[in-house]
């Protein structure tokens, strides 16, 4: 593993590049932490472009702390629709109301305070620490780590915590030459539009101090282990209705998709499934229709959905519009009603 010989000039080239050629996006506008928190949180595991609208739309609806800590998470969690991992709504949900709760609406300046929110893990409470308050924290994620790993030709497992831990303590000697915010912005804008998977090397500002560039083996880095092989699940899933009303049940507080609702699903046999089903609500079915097979993919995990329209003879407890539900609703079942709309049920039956 090489040095960085230069800290103070390799501080300023990053840096002057950055203020020359950074994207003009809607939370750089503002130094306010709220806005800093909700991005960063936003981004996690997702494309900026992907984002971006999200961001707008929240943010005019919950523009500060105070607006998002007086919603309900019904309300969060609808405008957070569509973008998924939705435990980051909750958390941002939960952390709003902490800062209101215990600091009087003020977002948190101290790091240890702001890593103690709810989702804030190290990466992201030093990139609001730095970003927002202009502090020296360095914040180095999976990008950061590229960029150093080739920078630096460190052979090191790049998701491994010693190693973010050890281009941490390397970087912490080069921050301190240039302003925190746009040193922590520019690593991360380069990581996003220059050093990616695949280099485009001759507009890098780094590119006459990185080794792996100088010896032509960028494609050598960063040193990644292979992902495990994501799990697969199969299930029933019954959508219920009497008329034109549905039965929805919320999953649990914790675990994935925790707090959202869904259709009553079962990983079992059809034949226990169905009676699982009956057993728990109390139903007198009328028939039973195949909706066809469904698949959402998750980080870790594959589901594999076969979807039923279930009629009642009578209605039961717990039945819903749907119409007023989707917004709170996991991805995974969202293809299930674009289903129940082609199909042309109610209440899309018009």
């Amino acid at each position: 593993m090489k040095s960085i010989d230069k800290p103070k000039q390799f501080a300023h080239d990053l840096c002057e590049w950055y203020r020359e050629n950074k994207r003009d996006l809607p939370f750089r506008k503002s130094r306010d932490p709220y806005r800093i928190f909700l991005s960063e949180l936003m981004l996690q595991q997702t494309q900026i472009s992907t984002m971006l609208p999200y961001y707008e739309r929240f943010i005019g609806r919950f523009p500060d702390v105070k607006s998002l800590a007086d919603a309900s998470l019904d309300e969060v969690l609808k405008y957070w629709e569509g973008l998924g991992y939705y435990s980051r709504a909750r958390y941002i949900h939960e952390s709003a109301q902490m800062i209101v709760r215990e600091f009087d609406g003020q977002f948190p300046r101290e790091l240890k305070t702001i890593e103690s929110l709810k989702g804030v893990g190290r990466y992201t409470a030093r990139a609001i620490h730095s970003i927002a308050y202009d502090e020296p924290s360095v914040a180095v994620d999976g990008n950061v780590m590229r960029v150093m790993s080739r920078v630096l030709l460190f052979d090191g497992e790049i998701k491994q915590t010693k190693n973010m831990r050890h281009i941490e303590s390397i970087l912490d000697n080069v921050i301190v030459h240039e302003r925190p915010s746009d040193f922590t912005q520019a690593l991360m804008e380069l990581g996003a539009l220059v050093c990616k998977k695949r280099p485009d090397c001759e507009v890098c500002p780094l590119k006459d101090k990185c080794f792996a560039y100088k010896l032509d083996k960028q494609d050598a880095y960063p040193v990644v282990s292979k992902a495990k092989p994501k799990t697969e699940h199969h299930y029933h899933v019954f959508v219920v209705r009497h008329q034109n009303r549905y039965l929805l049940r919320r999953r649990p507080s914790h675990g994935l998709l925790a707090n959202m609702h869904e259709f009553p699903q079962y990983e079992s046999s059809y034949e226990t499934a169905l009676e699982t089903l009956q057993n728990e609500f109390s139903l007198s079915i009328a028939a039973v229709h195949s909706l066809g097979t469904q698949k959402h993919v998750f980080s870790h995990k594959v589901w594999t959905m076969q979807a039923y329209e279930v009629v009642l003879k009578r209605p039961v407890d717990g039945l819903v519009n749907l119409e007023n539900y989707p917004n709170a609703m996991s991805k995974a079942h969202h293809k299930i009603i674009e289903k129940i709309k082609e199909k042309g049920l109610p209440p899309w039956n018009h």
